[in-house]
């Protein structure tokens, strides 16, 4: 019934398809590892080689995981630089992120002549007053106004980075993230909590509340699986996501932390040429990732050979 309702066969029920997306993942290894039980068990299919039923049952599930799982969906900013490009958010809930978030995303960003090139911007108020300012390979790593920006946490052009940084009110302090290494960390002189009630912009930054772009500031590249948490996450968990692969997955233990997750950029509002792209990687990436994790060990048990 979800997938009739993804796939468009039938009315769309509020809520389901992020439900869905969220949970899924999780069950990934349980589905394999309970029908490896099974079929163990079962001495009608002692006669068929182990290999066969183990490839069949990936086939099914990747077949099963495809028209919900949006694996290799890329937003692609063009490189010329326009102010006309963004992907909008007007009014996401932040109240969950007041007092400590973490914001991970794999960035490509590609050379548009922009000094800049801000790919995250999240503005509150009209004045000058950043929230959260995050640019690819320029000083501009913004938060409250307090940047921590430095050529450690600067992206490669061309090439897929994984970023993240990471706060926490408690302690005030923030980390910057660069392929799983901690790049730059600081303690933030002001004990205020984020603000809830602003628009989050991808691809430019905003001097003023959902607008004031500059066409200098503005993004050009390739941005995927951007997902914002709703608390610090520690140095383990952050190299754990950038190990997993661009074509991993969110470990299912964080999926319940994830306020905004990359589906939700990929249905906001778009604007100029922004684009998403399809096919970058393969539902096998994500059905790979739940056996490497989940279920190796499992066959090493009932069958040594896998050794």
């Amino acid at each position: 019934y979800a997938n009739t309702v993804l796939s468009g066969g039938t009315t769309m029920i509020p809520g389901i398809k992020q439900w869905y997306q969220r949970r899924v993942r999780g069950h990934v290894a349980t589905i394999i590892k309970r029908a490896h039980i099974f079929i163990s068990s079962n001495r009608c299919f002692r006669k068929f080689k182990f290999e066969m039923i183990v490839t069949i049952s990936l086939l099914l599930l990747a077949l099963f995981l495809d028209p919900v799982t949006p694996i290799g969906e890329v937003l692609r900013f063009p490189t010329t630089p326009s102010i006309a490009n963004y992907v909008m958010l007007p009014s996401p809930d932040f109240e969950s992120l007041m007092t400590s978030f973490s914001l991970c995303a794999w960035v490509k960003p590609r050379h548009t002549g922009s000094g800049h090139s801000v790919w995250f911007s999240y503005q509150v108020s009209s004045s000058h007053d950043d929230e959260i300012v995050i640019s690819a390979f320029s000083s501009y790593d913004d938060l409250f106004n307090y940047n921590l920006g430095s050529s450690a946490s600067y992206l490669e052009k061309d090439v897929w980075s994984h970023y993240c940084t990471t706060w926490n009110l408690a302690t005030r302090v923030r980390i910057i993230y660069v392929n799983g290494g901690a790049k730059k960390s600081g303690t933030m002189t002001s004990g205020r909590t984020l603000k809830n009630g602003g628009v989050l912009v991808l691809g430019q930054r905003q001097t003023t509340r959902g607008g004031g772009f500059n066409t200098a500031q503005s993004f050009g590249g390739d941005l995927y699986e951007l997902n914002i948490f709703d608390k610090m996450l520690s140095a383990e968990e952050v190299s754990g996501m950038y190990n997993e692969g661009r074509c991993g997955s969110v470990d299912p233990s964080l999926m319940e932390s994830v306020t905004l997750q990359w589906t939700d950029f990929l249905d906001a509002q778009r604007g100029g040429e922004v684009v998403v792209k399809r096919g970058m990687c393969s539902q096998w990436n994500l059905v790979r990732s739940a056996i490497d994790e989940d279920l190796l060990e499992h066959l090493i048990e009932h069958h040594p050979s896998y050794q």
